[in-house]
């Protein structure tokens, strides 16, 4: 008689969908939510006085309701010897229409302290770094904030990757003294932006908050650094038309003529997004 325990994007994006064919579901963040399900479930208690599940029980969908967000600090990234990139930020304020990240971290960016992790950093002679937008660490992920963003890299020892994957950047945030930033502190020869569609309408209508021009700008300034731009760029979106991809191509064209590369992805709908 075991006992299956869902968790993660799919299942928190459709909790329903997971409830069906699992006993339990843990939506959203599980740092706090596993163990105290685990807990009710050994002592026998009312599992549904647990925030942040959903389950299935006499034909009915119940779901307890979202819990407070997990301080990043309170929980190691990852427990030796099982080593991964150090999660330094989690949420974000921007909301694209194609991203579950704010539905299942919320739209308010929560760093972990540099203190905390530092600690971690003596694992590895190569950082890497798990951010939805690197260059907005310490910040509230709408302005940057590069006093933070230094103190960080100062503080990290061996060789550091930042802004690239799996820590990328927007390229508002791309600017000379964030590159200088990771010129003299940095290992990377890259950096890695999210540029998403050429088209000002299609990056509009995903709520993408910045422009194709300043997707350009942006891969010239990382150029100009001394470094090579790798932009990423979807392709299908709900919406899109033939000229909107001929802008999209145009872009591209644009950033490869500069020296750039690209990452081109096709649009696959995630559970939970618009």
């Amino acid at each position: 008689d075991p006992i299956f325990i869902a968790g993660g994007p799919h299942p928190s994006g459709r909790p329903e969908e997971a409830a069906e064919h699992f006993d339990y579901v843990v939506v959203g963040e599980g740092e706090a939510t596993l163990p105290e399900l685990l807990s009710a479930i050994r002592d026998g208690s009312d599992v549904a006085m647990v925030r942040g599940i959903a389950f299935a029980r006499d034909g009915r969908f119940h779901y307890t309701g979202p819990r407070e967000e997990v301080d990043l600090d309170r929980y190691p990234p990852f427990r030796p010897p099982l080593l991964g990139p150090i999660e330094i930020t989690r949420g974000c304020p921007w909301g694209c229409a194609y991203c579950q990240t704010p539905s299942l971290f919320g739209h308010r960016m929560r760093h972990r302290s540099v203190e905390a992790i530092c600690r971690y950093d003596g694992f590895y002679e190569d950082k890497r770094l798990v951010s939805p937008n690197a260059f907005a660490y310490g910040s509230d992920g709408v302005r940057p904030a590069p006093e933070a963003v230094e103190k960080l890299l100062k503080s990290l020892t061996g060789n550091v990757y930042f802004g690239t994957f799996p820590s990328e950047v927007r390229p508002e945030f791309v600017t000379p003294g964030m590159m200088e930033l990771v010129t003299t502190y940095c290992a990377n020869r890259e950096v890695h932006l999210g540029g998403q569609s050429g088209s000002d309408r299609v990056l509009r209508a995903i709520r993408r908050g910045h422009t194709a021009a300043q997707v350009v700008e942006a891969a010239a300034c990382v150029r100009d650094a001394g470094l090579t731009p790798v932009v990423d760029f979807i392709f299908g979106l709900p919406g899109e038309r033939e000229e909107d991809q001929a802008a999209t191509l145009g872009c591209i064209e644009a950033i490869i003529r500069g020296g750039g590369k690209i990452r081109a992805h096709y649009f696959m709908p995630l559970p939970g997004t618009p």
